[in-house]
This record gives C-alpha cells, sequence and structure tokens, in this order.
C-alpha cells in the first residue's frame, strides 16, 4: 500500500511537503514522479532522483546563507527547477512565493518589497533583465539566481549567481542532510506566500502554512477520487505562484497518483498537450474558450462536406447532452451519440491531444455555461470547481459529473461548511485555511472572521445541493431606473463567443448596459483571412467595418438570452490588445479586471456610448439654484 494510498486530510494536517517527497523517496524510489522535456526528450524524474535534486538546491541556497523564515521569490513560466527550488528553500524553513511572469517593473517591485525576499530566483534573462534596475532599491536582497542561463552574455553583478553551478557544488548523497533539515519542519509552520491578482489595488499575500495547505488540497482528491484511484497524466502550464498551478504541479502529485509533464517551453504548450495526452487537465476557462474557439473557426473555413457532417452530429449531440443531464438518455442515443462522437468529435480531439481524456477541471474563474456544454457534447467530462487562493488550495466546491449540467459550482466537500448571509454572500468555515495576509492585519480582518470565517465576497444561491455563484459583491451594477445587475453573467455570455477575448461591461447609474470587446486577435484574423479582408495588425482589424458588424452579430446572439434591461445597447471595440505586462494596464497577470481602472484607461470610448443629453438639459436648468445654495452654505 503505498502514502498515497493512506492519505486523509487529518493525516495531511500534521505533515509538510518536503515530508512527504521523502517519505516518497523512501518507500516508492523508482516510481515516476514527474517528467519534464529536454532537447525534445521527456525525461522521467523518480521520487528518489526528484529528493536528490531538492536536497542540491537546498544544500546551495543553504550555503547561500538562506535560514528559517527568510523569504525567496521565484519568477518564470513552469519548469522543473521552479518546483525543485520552491521544495528547496521550503526544506530549510524558509517561506517562498511565486512572482507571476507576465508582472509589470512596478509590481515587481512591490512583492518584492512587501515579501521582503532575500532571494530571487529567475526562470532566465528576461526576469533578469526585470530585477537587476531594481536590485539596489531592494535592500532584503542578498542573491539574485538564473535556471537557464544560455543566453545570458557579459552579465555581470555582484548579486548574480547561477543556478547550476550553485547545485553542481553539492555532494552526490545528501539526502540524510536534507531529512535533517526537513525533520525540523513544524507543519503549523508558514510555508508559502500566494499573491491575489489585485484588481482593486495592490496584490495580497496569502500566507499558507504546511499542514493546511495539504489538508485543504485533499478535498480535490474528496471531490474527484480518480486522481487516487489510478494513474493519471497530467500537463503543467498554469504559472506556479498561482494556488492552482501549484495544487497541479507541486501538492496533488505528493497526495494522490497524478504524475506532472513539463513541456520544454510554455510557448509550446499545444504541443506539450499532444504529445502527452493528457488523462486529466486542470485549466482555467480562457482556455477552454480559446481551443473551442479554434475548432469553430477551423469548422467555418472548412469544406462544405466538413461543415454538414459536423453541424448533423452537433444536432445529435446537443439533444443527448440534454437528455443526459435529464437522466432520460436511451440506448438508441447512446448509440447514435456515440456514431458521432467516434467518427467526428474525437478525430478533432485528437489533433489537441485531448482523446485521452477523462476529465477536465476547471477553475480560476468563471467557466461560461456554453463553453462547459461544447466541451460536454464533444465527449469530454468538463467540470467547474470553485475556490479562493484564501482556501490555501482547496476548493470550496465542485461540480463531481460525470457530465454535469453546466451553470453551477457543484457541491462542498466533506468536512467544509458553507453558509448564505442574508446578502447572499458566500461564507466558507474549515480548519484549513490562509493564515491571514502577508504584513496586512486590516484586510485579514475584513475576510476572515474572529470566529474563523471567510467572507468570500462571492454573492452565490443555492440549486438543492449545488453552489451557484452569480457575482463578486462590490461588482453589481444599479441602473439608473433602480435595476440591480450582475455584469459578471453578461460578460460571461459574451466571453463565449470565439471572436471576444474579454468584454467589460458599464452602466452604473446609467439608463442601459454598454461594453468595450477585446477582439480575439487569432480568431478574428482568421476569420477576416477567409473573407479576403485586409488588415496590417490588431488595431487595423479591430477598426475594420467588418468586424464590428462581426461583433454586433455576437452581441445580438448574447443579448437574445438576457432580460431586457440586461441587454447590451451600445459597445465599443478596444484598439489595442490587453498586456498585463504593460504599466498602468487594466488587467492583472492572471488577466482579471480592473473594472475602474479599465473605465479611467477607456474613459472616452465609454462616455461615447451614452446620450447624455437630457442630464445636460436637467443641468442647465437646476444650475443656478445649486450655485445660490453653494453660496448660502
Amino acid at each position: 500500500m503505498t502514502a498515497h494510498e493512506t492519505s486523509n486530510a487529518a493525516t495531511l494536517r500534521h505533515k509538510t511537503a518536503p515530508g512527504l517527497l521523502l517519505q516518497h523517496a523512501r518507500t516508492q524510489p523508482d516510481a515516476v514522479a514527474f517528467r519534464s522535456k529536454h532537447l525534445g526528450i521527456y525525461r522521467e524524474r523518480t521520487w528518489h532522483k526528484y529528493a536528490e535534486l531538492v536536497a542540491g538546491a537546498a544544500d546551495a541556497f543553504a550555503k547561500l546563507g538562506l535560514r528559517a523564515g527568510d523569504r525567496v521569490a521565484i519568477m518564470g513560466d513552469p519548469c522543473e527547477e521552479w518546483m525543485i527550488s520552491d521544495l528547496a528553500a521550503q526544506s530549510l524553513g524558509a517561506i517562498t512565493y511565486g512572482i507571476y511572469p507576465t508582472a509589470s517593473a512596478s509590481e515587481l517591485e512591490y512583492q518584492m518589497r512587501d515579501g521582503g525576499a532575500v532571494i530571487f530566483i529567475a526562470e532566465n534573462q528576461e526576469y533578469i533583465d526585470k530585477i537587476l534596475p531594481l536590485a539596489d532599491r531592494l535592500p532584503a536582497l542578498k542573491w539574485i539566481v538564473v535556471i537557464d542561463d544560455s543566453a545570458m552574455y557579459g552579465y555581470e553583478h555582484a548579486q548574480l549567481r547561477r543556478y547550476r553551478e550553485l547545485v553542481a557544488t553539492s555532494g552526490a548523497s545528501i539526502l540524510p542532510w536534507l531529512e535533517q533539515q526537513v525533520s525540523k519542519l513544524a507543519p503549523e509552520a508558514p510555508a508559502f506566500i500566494v499573491y491575489t491578482s489585485g484588481t482593486t489595488g495592490h496584490p495580497k499575500g496569502a500566507l499558507i502554512t504546511h499542514g493546511k495547505h495539504l489538508a485543504a488540497t485533499y478535498n480535490l482528491i474528496d471531490t474527484y477520487p480518480t486522481l487516487a484511484e489510478k494513474e493519471h497524466r497530467t500537463v503543467v502550464y498554469l504559472p506556479l505562484c498561482h494556488v492552482l498551478g501549484r495544487d497541479v504541479a507541486v501538492t496533488l502529485p505528493l497526495i494522490s497518483r497524478l504524475i506532472p509533464h513539463f513541456g520544454e517551453d510554455i510557448e509550446d504548450f499545444t504541443t506539450t498537450l499532444f504529445e502527452t495526452a493528457p488523462t486529466v487537465l486542470f485549466t482555467v476557462p480562457r482556455y477552454l474558450q480559446k481551443f473551442g474557439s479554434h475548432i469553430l473557426v477551423g469548422m467555418i473555413n472548412s469544406s462544405a462536406l466538413k461543415r454538414a457532417t459536423y453541424n448533423v452530429s452537433m444536432r445529435v449531440a446537443r439533444r443527448h447532452a440534454r437528455r443526459r443531464w435529464e437522466e432520460k438518455t436511451t440506448i438508441a442515443d447512446r448509440i447514435i451519440y456515440e456514431i458521432c462522437r467516434l467518427a467526428v468529435f474525437q478525430p478533432i480531439l485528437n489533433k489537441l491531444g485531448f482523446d485521452q481524456l477523462e476529465l477536465v477541471v476547471s477553475g480560476g474563474a468563471a467557466l461560461p455555461a456554453e463553453t462547459a456544454a461544447l466541451w460536454q457534447m464533444y465527449g469530454i467530462n468538463a467540470v467547474e470547481m470553485y475556490g479562493q487562493t484564501e482556501t490555501a488550495g482547496g476548493i470550496i466546491s465542485g461540480q463531481r459529473g460525470p457530465f454535469p449540467r453546466p451553470g453551477d459550482v457543484g457541491t462542498v466537500p466533506p468536512g467544509w461548511q458553507i453558509q448564505l448571509s442574508d446578502g447572499g454572500e458566500v461564507l466558507v468555515k474549515s480548519p484549513d485555511l490562509f493564515e491571514g495576509y502577508w504584513n496586512n492585519e486590516e484586510a485579514t480582518r475584513a475576510v476572515l472572521g474572529a470566529d474563523g470565517v471567510l467572507h468570500t465576497g462571492d454573492i452565490g444561491e443555492w440549486r438543492g445541493d449545488a453552489l451557484r455563484l452569480i457575482d463578486r459583491a462590490r461588482d453589481f451594477i444599479v441602473t439608473s431606473g433602480g435595476k440591480t445587475l450582475s455584469p459578471s453573467l453578461i460578460e460571461n455570455l459574451l466571453r463565449a463567443s470565439p471572436y471576444v477575448a474579454e468584454a467589460v461591461v458599464f452602466g452604473h447609474g446609467r439608463k442601459y448596459l454598454t461594453a468595450l470587446v477585446e477582439i480575439d486577435y487569432d480568431t478574428v484574423a482568421d476569420w477576416a483571412r477567409g473573407r479576403d479582408i485586409a488588415y496590417s495588425g490588431f488595431t487595423n482589424l479591430a477598426q475594420n467595418p467588418e468586424v464590428g458588424r462581426l461583433i454586433q452579430i455576437e452581441i445580438d446572439k448574447a443579448n437574445a438570452e438576457l432580460a431586457r434591461v440586461e441587454q447590451i445597447k451600445a459597445f465599443r471595440i478596444l484598439p489595442k490588445a490587453l498586456d498585463p505586462e504593460e504599466e498602468g494596464e487594466p488587467v492583472t497577470p492572471t488577466r482579471k479586471v480592473k473594472r475602474n481602472l479599465m473605465y479611467e484607461r477607456f474613459k472616452s470610448l465609454v462616455e461615447a456610448m451614452y446620450d447624455d443629453r437630457e442630464e445636460r438639459l436637467l443641468a442647465g436648468q437646476v444650475a443656478g439654484a445649486l450655485k445660490r445654495q453653494g453660496g448660502l452654505s
């Protein structure tokens, strides 16, 4: 019996991730822990080798003076060295945190100052170029370590060290030394910090302890038992600084039978998917939307015969999906659908590397019901889960499936409690929540009550025993007519279009709703080429009248599903793509919209959609009276 099979939340609460790593190295040293691609070949890393690599990095960091309680920042795309460095620093009692690869210079500086990292680990030259201009302004920073130095020529800096040179000095057999270091770790001690998106200000650092993280993450296995019941392949591509990315790459493999696979370059993600053919995939909605968009646009541009075959199969799939959700399928239904799936959908999925998928779990943001339904029609068991950074790696609820009806975020895992406040806010009670925000007691008190209840800020409602999310409490729009509306409901409908990358709805205090739309450049460009529409770049394409008409059609489709007061009456297409690496951009590194900043940045576009003649007429009639009133005060 393996350690995976004896794990549960109660036992994991008293363990640490480095301790579990060493346990696996002892009990199943030759079993595959993960695979990573190097020079075109996937290398298998056994648990014993994994532990040796962590030991070598820990020894190198100790020689740099890293001590318990120190902080280590890591910046870069997912790679095995990110994971190894993280566990190595934790093994010494240090607190690690990741910085989003797309973070701007100001965001990087803020998190380096707030976290107080003594060591900054960069994946490659790109991130070295970001940190070096800031290094002299960071008093806590002692060392800068670069993992991939292949493109670094002529770099000279007193704090700069090369990862490969540091680990090369470690002894050949230092696992007993690592055992000694890890034995000093307390499960109640801080393990890492995860910085939130920062949609309303600076990101807040959620401090998470060793044991609580492991116990919290185990509720994913409670919700999706297949993770522990048999071996599964998955692909690591979500940022490891995100708690979900950490779960997939680091934590779940320690407590389940999930084997992560690292591609050679994050830009080759689609190649990695095809080569790996994962059986389980954790993702965020945007990826499912983009892959779905590519399939749909590909079909639009295919031959008449292929389109006809696809359309017939989709009619069958829609009928089958509805009956499956209603638990009314017949043998004939299943046979006809299976023929369509094997003949039409399976070849499409095979091209993506999705043909072996048994489970796709979407989190991190709301998954449009239309997107989930599409993948289920293709034969993919797509489910949605709901969690927050503050739930320490665990989820608040999750759809269990298989093939659940889209539109809710599922049921509550065992050992966790959810209540809805009088205002509908989702309140969470669990022994395995975060400790609080780093250096920010006021923000901690605002979300974590003295009774241990987490105030999520999300508004929800119950549908039977399943939770349905409505919106963030602060994001509701109240029109001038007094109607309270959820912008995310409308935005998700708009984002379901293959041609829309982002949509932001406005209308607070106004007579009607409007939207700013960012086009999906790739799919709109494919659409334009298929119609011989010339363009020279993003801005030129976005300003093309034909593209405007295309987006109007997509908005009309969304409006058809909305009540009249919820419908978009006007829209504008953004003249540029939103870039989180650009200073002052109204999106976070995870592409969550900073709504207020979006308005300020594109105020002229928003205001141009509103006819304020009535307001100006009324203002002209009362202006004098208001002036006299002001003079009397």
